[in-house]
């Protein structure tokens, strides 16, 4: 058997299966909230005992199934194809799937009760907690059928990966007592602020996350990064109250080009923060190693630092004494990041705790920075 009809016979077994699921659901006069619930697992292509195709196999898999539900003049069929339409994680596909139901409905098929109301939920309330930095984020977002089937979803992002890497992913069909839990974050040690949360920046941090953790569980070098055990699971379903709560995302802080940037470094060079730094070559040069860095390879903007994104990127091997072939600049480089950094907090207009906050980071990762004195090149490392 080839590969073409290996898929055409698992496209007709998922169909089957599919018109069988919703035979049995259609029994019970399901909510649309039950189809979702449905729809979010199956999209999850993750079985009970934890193994899961890839997301690229399944979107593959996904695209013939709509396909062949499409061929199929019965009730379970557009039953199917309208939870595809709400539930789908890709556009095409979404748009496909109803254009299918719409023709099969027009030969005469019926509707599931539940078609004109799946995804159509009300935003009961969207808050965030978020430190100084923009290096966390703790969202929490509740939905309602008009106050019927309530339920939120709670994500912890991490930001200083990609553009927001998800550390926790959490469905609650009892969203109310999360507002402790913002409250409670607000009292922490992070020093993490609560406010409301505009709808359209909470899809935004969602749909980023969702971009960089699909990122990170398909590629095999990140596996270090850990995903949070119900993310699959909780994938489609995230991604479909993202586009419930604004029907378009906030546009992403534009990123400076190169004469945006060539201009901040010489604002900076100018300016009374690198006034206690040599008006050399080696100056100039360490900030432009300094900035391949962040901007090339952290691929973070040079003033929207913290105290994580300066530890790690002040530790990337391009920074290393040893990589740098200037000893001259190799031990400026140490100063020039500190001070930068500090005077990115001014900048930025951080608050005094923040400011202290980012300034002991710098330190501790500038100190890493600093080229073996005399007689310390050949001490044996523990």
């Amino acid at each position: 058997m080839d590969s073409d009809d290996h898929s055409v016979r698992r496209a007709v077994e998922g169909a089957d299966f599919l018109e069988w699921n919703f035979t049995v659901m259609a029994a019970g006069s399901p909510s649309p909230w039950r189809i979702e619930e449905g729809m979010t697992q199956l999209l999850a292509h993750e079985s009970a005992e934890g193994f899961a195709l890839s997301l690229d196999v399944g979107l593959r898999e996904d695209a013939n199934l709509i396909h062949e539900l499409g061929r199929r003049r019965t009730p379970t069929a557009v039953a199917a194809l309208r939870g595809y339409a709400a539930m789908s994680t890709v556009d095409t596909q979404r748009d496909l799937a109803r254009l299918h139901a719409d023709r099969l409905v027009g030969e005469g098929l019926p509707e599931p009760d539940w078609a004109s109301r799946i995804g159509r939920v009300r935003v009961d309330g969207c808050h965030w907690a978020h430190d100084a930095f923009g290096e966390t984020a703790l969202v929490r977002c509740a939905f309602s059928y008009d106050g019927a089937d309530a339920h939120g979803v709670l994500a912890l992002i991490d930001r200083t990966i990609g553009d927001g890497l998800f550390r926790e992913l959490t469905l609650s069909l009892d969203p109310d007592p999360w507002e402790d839990i913002l409250r409670h974050a607000e009292k922490s040690d992070e020093g993490l602020i609560g406010e409301p949360l505009d709808p359209a920046y909470a899809r935004r941090l969602f749909e980023d996350a969702v971009a960089t953790s699909d990122e990170v569980l398909g590629n095999p070098e990140y596996k270090v990064m850990r995903l949070p055990r119900a993310y699959r699971k909780m994938r489609a379903l995230t991604l479909a109250r993202a586009r419930a709560l604004s029907d378009v995302a906030a546009p992403a802080e534009p990123f400076p080009d190169s004469v945006e940037l060539e201009l901040l470094k010489r604002a900076f060079l100018t300016s009374g923060a690198a006034a206690a730094l040599p008006a050399t070559y080696a100056t100039r040069r360490a900030l432009d190693l300094l900035f391949e860095q962040f901007v090339g390879h952290a691929g973070c903007h040079p003033l929207q630092l913290g105290p994580r994104r300066v530890q790690v990127t002040l530790g990337l091997s391009g920074l290393a004494p040893d990589q740098v072939d200037d000893p001259v600049v190799s031990r400026l480089l140490p100063d020039v990041a500190h001070a930068w950094i500090s005077w990115s907090a001014t900048e930025r207009g951080l608050s005094d705790d923040a400011a202290e906050l980012l300034d002991r980071a710098a330190a501790r990762a500038c100190a890493a920075l600093r080229p073996p004195g005399p007689g310390e090149q050949d001490a044996p490392r523990t």
